[in-house]
């Protein structure tokens, strides 16, 4: 069950609204009842298996969090080896069942560890999501930022809450440590999270299952059998598919989260208006590149090191990042290739930026960014490699059309372009913290959700991309 999905517009969203109503004057029960419809929530989506799975990863981290509080209290030296063991856990667990059997295969592939097998595991939903919440939590409890002798139902609803469960964005339990101990309860901020919901379902809907059709046909078909035209278009559908997609589901996430009382930061502010890719990595999914920089890159040393050392702790965060997206070649490679780019700005592309009109930096980033979403999407590397040849050659210019879209998808594709490019309000949004809602845009946004929920009834629902990670 997705958030935009019939079951959950007037089944469990009304239900988790009712409830929260209803309990509002004990923080307590409003928390159990946020555990119990997200877990009921997660095994209707992710199954049994998978709710096992998370329920382990919970009540671990809870235990975990206890023990880590007493070592630091009672033996401070060991505080490192036990956070250092319980990260590892973590880690294990999450590579065991994301990456193990891609691992063996990539063994095999190198005629090594032939007698070593693995099944290929079942993905637990969001299991990349929920290992760098509990990550956080460890960490933080070593800081000194947090205090792990916390309620167990004050955890268990950070750590169970559906609306970033899934998809993120990836939420510090100190953020939402105040709002998890008294629920702050405004009208602004239920009218706040109402606009931000149905902001997302109508990017959703409206534009990202919408340009969804062409870049899938682009994707699909054999290279060879595609026009250049094809892969612009497919690459360009994909570039807003991605975008609106995800910043839908967080858009969603934040929304629902405000009309229970939580206040999430945002993740995402208009990265496809970057001038550089520095510039989009602060703008793109901020939750997952703030904390790849607080606790990897800032830990090895982060700027304040030897040139070389600055290059490395780069290149290795964005293999991290890479490899985090999932079990594939496509993923580290689009990490890497990210990476790189930061060393050439720090290197002497930041100076030549600089000196530049502002089209031209904002062209190189789109240009950097697109073929990065390229590999990003592509099977395998030479399928990437492959695609990337028709769209910057001139060999497939006879072919046949193959991408045959509707007007709609074609409407939805520049649509996005205006959005994702532009400053309309009816599409902006902001830091939950700050609560800004354009009242002209709440009406259209009121307008169009009809629509949307109009085109669930008669169209296959498109789950959201970022389910797979």
């Amino acid at each position: 069950m997705v958030f935009s999905s019939l079951p959950f517009l007037f089944f469990i969203l009304p239900l988790f609204l009712s409830l929260d109503f209803f309990l509002r004057k004990s923080v307590t029960l409003r928390n159990i009842s946020l555990i119990l419809i997200s877990l009921f929530f997660y095994v209707f989506d992710g199954g049994f298996h998978s709710l096992k799975i998370l329920l382990a990863y919970g009540l671990l981290n809870l235990v975990f969090g206890y023990i880590l509080e007493s070592v630091k209290e009672k033996k401070p030296n060991f505080k490192n080896i036990t956070l250092f063991l319980f990260v590892a856990i973590n880690l294990i667990a999450l590579g065991f069942y994301k990456y193990s059997y891609w691992i063996v295969d990539l063994f095999h592939q190198l005629g090594l560890l032939l007698n070593v097998n693995a099944k290929i595991q079942t993905l637990p939903l969001g299991i990349s999501f929920f290992t760098f919440h509990a990550i956080s939590y460890l960490i933080d409890i070593a800081r000194n930022q947090l205090s792990g002798k916390c309620k167990i139902t004050t955890f268990l609803a950070y750590f169970f809450m559906f609306p970033h469960l899934i998809a993120g964005p990836i939420v510090r339990f100190k953020d939402v440590k105040d709002d998890l101990n008294e629920r702050v309860d405004s009208h602004s901020l239920f009218n706040y999270g109402l606009y931000r919901f149905i902001l997302g379902l109508n990017k959703k809907i409206l534009i990202a299952n919408s340009v969804a059709p062409l870049a899938d046909m682009a994707f699909l078909f054999n290279v060879n059998s595609i026009s250049t035209s094809d892969a612009w278009i497919g690459a360009l559908a994909y570039m807003i598919q991605i975008y609106f997609d995800f910043s839908a589901y967080s858009d969603m996430a934040i929304g629902l989260a405000a009309m229970a009382g939580f206040r999430f930061h945002e993740n995402f502010n208009s990265p496809y208006k970057a001038t550089s890719i520095q510039d989009f990595w602060r703008r793109w999914h901020i939750s997952l590149s703030s904390w790849l920089r607080d606790y990897v890159y800032i830990p090895l040393g982060g700027s304040r090191v030897a040139t070389y050392r600055i290059y490395f702790n780069l290149v290795f965060v964005f293999f991290l990042c890479g490899l985090w997206h999932g079990a594939n070649m496509t993923f580290v490679i689009w990490g890497l290739y990210n990476g790189l780019f930061l060393i050439l700005e720090r290197v002497f592309l930041k100076d030549v930026l600089a000196k530049l009109p502002k089209v031209l930096t904002h062209s190189y980033a789109l240009i950097v960014v697109l073929v990065g979403w390229v590999i990003f999407r592509a099977d395998n590397i030479e399928h990437a490699l492959e695609y990337l040849k028709v769209m910057f050659t001139v060999s497939n210019l006879d072919n046949v059309s193959l991408v045959e879209g509707k007007i709609v998808n074609y409407a939805a594709l520049i649509l996005g372009f205006l959005v994702a490019f532009s400053s309309l309000p009816s599409f902006s949004s902001s830091d939950a913290y700050e609560q800004k809602t354009h009242i002209k845009a709440y009406i259209v946004h009121s307008i169009l959700v009809f629509f949307s929920v109009i085109i669930l009834f008669f169209n296959a629902q498109n789950p959201f991309i970022y389910f797979n990670f």
